[in-house]
């Protein structure tokens, strides 16, 4: 069941919509500094993550198929969030973000979407975006006691050892390193076009061609397009 988020008004049924992500170069630099102290490093995922979520204004909608009543003139009051909301994304945001503070945690100045949890004795970080979690500390035990925690709370999945986060593969080496690449992504995507034999080349436009607004056969399947434009 999808809400028609576009029919939405600012301010009556939705106010703020943004929610926070992390930051790359937060990653690099947690990444490095598990990969460097040879911590474990654990991802998680959410599953159904925005149902989570606890909208904090009255949201009414028309019934959905296959759950109308015989009087058309009823409606369905949200009381929790649902796909298709503006707000969903921040209001699951806030949501995680309040659990992970009961747990301990903190979030950073500089990237409000890395919580820290400092004692005496160890450190966890947890870098958050959106539905995918990833979560390294300096002891062990700490990393399974807080997947634990969460999964009381939030049906989700053990990912296990990181492995692909964001279209980034990440592989361990014989020597501990950790290797960060898109070939996957990469390999997928060429894959989604059907260009997976293609020849690869330096510049990927011939030189001299020349480019005209008109004369062009339009793109068949504009769906298509978009995404790869997106994905790109």
């Amino acid at each position: 069941m999808v809400a028609q988020g576009f029919s939405q008004r600012p301010g009556l049924d939705y106010n703020e919509t943004f929610s926070l992500v992390i930051k790359p170069a937060t990653i690099r630099i947690v990444l490095s500094i598990a990969v460097t102290k040879k911590w474990d490093i654990r991802q998680v995922d959410i599953n159904n993550a925005f149902l989570n979520g606890t909208i904090q204004e009255e949201v009414y909608m028309q019934q959905p198929e296959g759950f109308t009543s015989a009087n058309s003139h009823l409606v369905c009051k949200l009381k929790k969030s649902i796909y298709g909301l503006k707000q969903a994304p921040r209001a699951w945001f806030s949501k995680f973000a309040s659990s992970l503070i009961s747990f301990g945690f903190k979030p950073t100045r500089c990237d409000t979407s890395l919580f820290v949890h400092a004692t005496p004795k160890f450190i966890t970080y947890i870098l958050v975006y959106v539905d995918d979690i990833i979560i390294t500390s300096s002891f062990t035990f700490a990393v399974q006691s807080v997947i634990s925690k969460l999964h009381s709370l939030y049906p989700l999945k053990d990912l296990g050892t990181l492995h692909f986060f964001l279209g980034i593969e990440a592989k361990y080496t014989t020597t501990g390193a950790l290797l960060l690449s898109q070939s996957k992504y990469i390999t997928d995507l060429l894959a989604k076009v059907n260009m997976h034999n293609a020849k690869p080349i330096k510049t990927p436009l011939a030189l001299g061609s020349k480019l005209h607004m008109n004369g062009t056969n339009a793109f068949s399947d504009l769906t298509l397009y978009r995404s790869v434009v997106g994905a790109l």
